[in-house]
């Protein structure tokens, strides 16, 4: 985990209105999945990455233009083995970026069905289908997360 529940909840505090704004205003119902995401992938903006205003882990791809940071991330290709790799991660210039850059990536067609979900265990079970994250254990720690913070 490496943050603490006081630095958890400073953290929701900023980025929900965000999320909320933004995630409303472009059709999504379920928004607490994904400030769950952004507490699990960020560390509740005490990662390395979360200086960067990625608080999504978002990778850079082939279609990413803006700027870039490299830094080391675990990947579970396979269940129960974690592997550290090095990749190119997306750099904001401030934290509203960083949820537009998320609501962004998310409204590619592989992510259509988000805007479907309605409810927090649905939308988690479509991103670990649609392929966000390669943890054999990322819905249940999103579900346990939205929970957690009463999301």
């Amino acid at each position: 985990m490496g943050y603490t529940l006081a630095q958890a909840q400073n953290f929701i505090n900023m980025i929900a209105p965000l999320m909320v704004s933004e995630g409303r205003a472009r059709g999504y119902k379920v928004i607490s999945t994904a400030i769950a995401q952004a507490i699990i992938e960020g560390a509740a903006g005490t990662s390395g990455l979360a200086k960067y205003h990625n608080h999504f882990g978002l990778k850079c791809g082939s279609s990413w233009k803006g700027k870039s940071v490299n830094m080391k991330t675990k990947e579970e290709y396979k269940v129960g083995t974690l592997t550290t790799i090095k990749d190119n991660f997306r750099v904001y210039d401030n934290d509203l970026e960083g949820v537009k850059g998320y609501y962004d990536f998310i409204s590619t067609k592989r992510y259509a069905n988000l805007k479907t979900a309605n409810n927090y265990v649905e939308y988690a079970n479509m991103l670990k289908a649609d392929g966000y994250a390669t943890s054999s254990t990322y819905v249940n720690t999103l579900c346990s997360t939205v929970r957690k913070y009463g999301l």
